[in-house]
C-alpha cells in the first residue's frame, strides 16, 4: 500500500496497515514472497471472450494522479485497445475524502468496473453488504493466471462466506506505520532518534520553536490524530479491521479478550497529552478543513505519519533532507492478503473485460510497469543490475499512484536511490514480527450492523476532537465518549464479536 498521503485514519487505519502498511501498499520488505505457481484448486482455463464490442472500463483508485498520469494512461489505452478492444478511464478518490466518498461510491449504483479494495477500506463488510461481485467462477475463465497466483492462505483471507470478492495483491511484507521526519532538521535540533510518541513530541516542539513556517505534523482532515499510533505502540490489534473501530485485542494477552480502547488503561493520559500538544500548535488549528495531502513532500510540513513507501518516495524526491523513518508499533505482522487488492463492484457494466484487464496488470510486465513506474526512457530506466532508476519524479514517481492493488513480487524493482538504511529498517520490522493468530478472522457484522453504524458515527463525532486537543477538559470528553459508545451498543458488539472470535480460534487450534 503505498499511500503517499498524510493518512492515519482515526483509530484503525494505522492499526490495519500494521497488520500489516505499510499497503496501503505497505512498505516493501526483503521478506516479500509471492507464489505464481500456486496449486489453487479453484483455477481454470481461459476461454475465448467476446470482445467484439469496444468498451470503456471505469476504474477507481485511491489518491491523486501524477502530473504525467494522463500521458501514461494514453499508452496503456493504446495497448488495451489492441489487446482487449477496450480503454480504461481512471477516477480518483482523494485521501482527504476517501473515508466518506468510497462507501458512497459503492452505494451509488454508478457502473464501476474495477476499484481498489483493502482491509482499511472495509473490504469485508462491504463484501457482505453486496458491494462487490463474486468472481471465483468468472476468474476461471477471464483471469486464470491471476487466480493461480493466489496462495491457499491468501485465498482464505480474501474469501467471504465462501466467495471470492477480490483479487488480492500477492506482495506480502512486514508493515508498520511510522514517523517520517526530516533528518536535516533532526540534526539541526540535536535529536538522535524517535523511539516513541514522546520522542516525536520533542521533534514537533523543536519545529514549532525553530521553524514556525512549517506545519509540524503534516496531518490533514482524514488523519484522525495519533490514536492509532498510541494503540499500536501498546501492542493493541484492531480485531474488526474496520474504519473507526475502537474494538481491540492485546497481542500480549493470550486470552484473546476484545475490549473497547476508550475504556482501557492509559487512554485518558493519552488524551491529556493531545490536549497539551494541540495547545502548543503541534498541528494546524484548521486541520479539519485541510485536505493538502502533499504538505510534507512539497516542503510545507516537517513530518508525515505513514509507511515505508511514503518514506522512500520522499527520500528519493528530497535526498538533501535526509528523510528518515522510525517504526512505531510494538509488534508487526505480515500484511494480510487484502492489505491491497482490486475488486469488481456489483454495479460493474463490464466485469469480464475488467477481469481480463486486471489479468494483464498482474501478469504482463509491460502493463504493470506503465501504471507502476511510468514510461520507460522518460520516467524510469532499468539498470544493468535490474534496479529501477527514476528519471522524472515530478512527472511520475514509481509506485506513487495506487498500483498497490496489483503489486507483484515478480515485477517489483528496487529503486537505486532508496534510503541507504532501508534494509536496516526492514530488519527492525522483521525482528518485531509476530505470527498473527487473527489473520484469517473475518467477522460477520450482520447481527450488530446497526450498532456498528451507530458506534462509527459516535467515534467520528466525539473521538476526533479529543485527538486534536479541541476538548477543554479531556477527562470529561472521554467520559462523554464512553457513554455515547455504550449507548450506541458497544457491549452488544463486543459480546457478538467475542463469540465469533472464540469459535474461530477453537476451530483453528
Amino acid at each position: 500500500m503505498r499511500k503517499v498521503k498524510g493518512l492515519t485514519l482515526l483509530l484503525s487505519l494505522a492499526l490495519i496497515m500494521g497488520l500489516v502498511l505499510t499497503g496501503c501498499g505497505g512498505a516493501e520488505s526483503n521478506e516479500s514472497t509471492g507464489n505464481t505457481n500456486s496449486t489453487n484448486e479453484n483455477t481454470g482455463n481461459a476461454v475465448a471472450a467476446d470482445i467484439s464490442k469496444k468498451v470503456e472500463l471505469n476504474m477507481y483508485l485511491i489518491g491523486s494522479p501524477a502530473k504525467d498520469y494522463d500521458m501514461v494512461l494514453a499508452e496503456v489505452n493504446k495497448k488495451l485497445e489492441k489487446d482487449l478492444n477496450a480503454t480504461v478511464k481512471v477516477n480518483w478518490v482523494g485521501w482527504a475524502d476517501f473515508g466518506t466518498q468510497y462507501p458512497l461510491l459503492l452505494a451509488s449504483g454508478e457502473p464501476i468496473d474495477l476499484i481498489y479494495a483493502s482491509t482499511w477500506t472495509n473490504f469485508y463488510s462491504n463484501a457482505r453488504k453486496g458491494a462487490f461481485l463474486a468472481i471465483e467462477d468468472l476468474a476461471k475463465q477471464y483471469a486464470p493466471k491471476s487466480l493461480a497466483q493466489i496462495t491457499p492462505d491468501a485465498y482464505k483471507q480474501t474469501e467471504v462466506d465462501g466467495h471470492l470478492y477480490a483479487m488480492p495483491a500477492q506482495f506480502f511484507q512486514y508493515g508498520d506505520m511510522g514517523y517520517i521526519v526530516r533528518g536535516d532538521l533532526m540534526d539541526k535540533y540535536g535529536l538522535k532518534t524517535i523511539g516513541n510518541l514522546d520522542d516525536y513530541g520533542k521533534y514537533l516542539d523543536a519545529v514549532v520553536k525553530n521553524d514556525s513556517a512549517l506545519d509540524p505534523s503534516g496531518q490533514i482532515s482524514s488523519s484522525g490524530g495519533l490514536e492509532s499510533y498510541y494503540a499500536n505502540a501498546n501492542g493493541f490489534y484492531n480485531i474488526l479491521a474496520t474504519q473507526y473501530s475502537p474494538f481491540m485485542v492485546s497481542m500480549d494477552d493470550t486470552s484473546a479478550k476484545i475490549f473497547n480502547l476508550y475504556e482501557s488503561d492509559g487512554i485518558s493520559d493519552y488524551y491529556k497529552k493531545m490536549k497539551e500538544w494541540g495547545d502548543k500548535n503541534y498541528w494546524s488549528k484548521s486541520i479539519l478543513s485541510n485536505k493538502d495531502d502533499k504538505m510534507f513532500e512539497n516542503g510545507k510540513a516537517a513530518s508525515n505519519l505513514h509507511n515505508q513507501d511514503s518514506w522512500k518516495g520522499a527520500y528519493m524526491k528530497h535526498p538533501d533532507w535526509d528523510v528518515r523513518f522510525f517504526p512505531n508499533s510494538k509488534y508487526t505482522y505480515k500484511t494480510s492478503a487484502m492489505q491491497d487488492g482490486m475488486a469488481i463492484p456489483a454495479s460493474a457494466a463490464n466485469p469480464e473485460r475488467a477481469l481480463m484487464f486486471l489479468e494483464l496488470l498482474r501478469t504482463d510486465q509491460s502493463y504493470y510497469n506503465l501504471l507502476t513506474y511510468g514510461i520507460e526512457g522518460k520516467h524510469y530506466e532499468i539498470t544493468a543490475d535490474n534496479k529501477l532508476k527514476a528519471l522524472d519524479l515530478d512527472g511520475f514517481a514509481p509506485e506513487g499512484y495506487c498500483s498497490w492493488g496489483f503489486k507483484s513480487p515478480e515485477f517489483y524493482k528496487e529503486p537505486v536511490d532508496s534510503p541507504p538504511n532501508i534494509d536496516e529498517v526492514r530488519k527492525q520490522l522483521a525482528d518485531r514480527a509476530l505470527d498473527n493468530p487473527y489473520a484469517l478472522f473475518t467477522p460477520d457484522f450482520e447481527p450488530v450492523k446497526n450498532e456498528m453504524a451507530a458506534v462509527n458515527n459516535v467515534v467520528q463525532q466525539y473521538a476526533l476532537p479529543l485527538n486534536y486537543g479541541y476538548i477543554k477538559d479531556p477527562e470529561e470528553g472521554l467520559k462523554t465518549l464512553v457513554d455515547k459508545i455504550k449507548n450506541a451498543g458497544s457491549d452488544k458488539i463486543i459480546a457478538e464479536m467475542q463469540k465469533q472470535l472464540d469459535a474461530f480460534l477453537a476451530a483453528n487450534k
